[in-house]
């Protein structure tokens, strides 16, 4: 991090809510503090979907994805958070993926200025610091990730793997950036023992869910278009946070 950087430290309040449904049952379900840096970011990145490369990887349907990285620190009253230039390729256990497990695959990253704004840095330390594993001076590595599903009557988009699934992160939190003319597209989230814990439709820019991969199970049913549409899309942001010096069970 740049030190000098003014704009790295972001004053942030717990949410203790959102640490006690973690710790309680391994995931949450919070609305994000909306103000005009972070509405403004959300827009912004739900237009960049639009120009994200296709998931050359996936082959079950039509899946479009970037990656950019950033590090982060939690200090005393919030979070620094900065962006860094970051080329190893984005690559998942064989135990955790078992379609695309242990293949290198590099995305392409969101233009700098997206990326790096107040907005972005604003929902990543939102989130960072209510984390059970966040205390000061706690570091991560944040992977961001817009994500984009397609489908044409037809040629439904499904997650690789489908099905009930861990990706092998420590934290995940998904945002919906835009949905249209879709069906389909649910969120299941169940404990260890494959025992159903939530299943919801995510509507809403912003609608948002947080889990602990080690803690739970989750799954995306197909996107599909509805009835007489011929395309449908929905788009999302994800981050996955990744405390210094954790790495996946193998």
């Amino acid at each position: 991090m740049k030190m000098q950087d003014p704009d790295a430290f972001i004053p942030t309040e717990m949410n203790t809510r959102a640490r006690n449904d973690l710790l309680a049952r391994g995931f949450t379900r919070q609305a994000l503090p909306i103000d005009v840096d972070v509405a403004r970011t959300l827009h912004v990145l739900a237009a960049a979907a639009w120009s994200v490369s296709r998931d050359k990887y996936y082959e079950g349907g039509d899946r479009y994805r970037s990656l950019n990285r950033l590090r982060a620190e939690i200090v005393d009253g919030g979070v620094n958070v900065w962006p860094i230039e970051e080329s190893t390729p984005y690559v998942q256990l064989e135990k955790y993926n078992t379609t695309l497990g242990g293949k290198p695959r590099e995305y392409a990253p969101l233009p700098l200025d997206i990326v790096d704004s107040p907005g972005v840095r604003k929902l990543i330390a939102y989130h960072l610091r209510y984390l059970p594993l966040s205390k000061v001076e706690t570091k991560y590595l944040v992977n961001l990730h817009v994500i984009r599903f397609t489908a044409t009557p037809g040629r439904p988009c499904d997650t690789s793997p489908p099905g009930l699934h861990k990706d092998g992160e420590k934290y995940i939190a998904t945002h919906l950036l835009s949905r249209c003319g879709a069906q389909g597209g649910e969120v299941v989230i169940t404990d260890n023992g494959k025992q159903e814990l939530d299943r919801f439709t995510m509507h809403e820019l912003g609608e948002c869910y947080v889990f602990d991969d080690d803690r739970v199970w989750h799954m995306l049913t197909p996107v599909a278009v509805m009835e007489g549409n011929d395309f449908a899309y929905r788009d999302t942001l994800a981050f996955d946070m990744l405390p210094e010096g954790w790495e996946p069970k193998r």
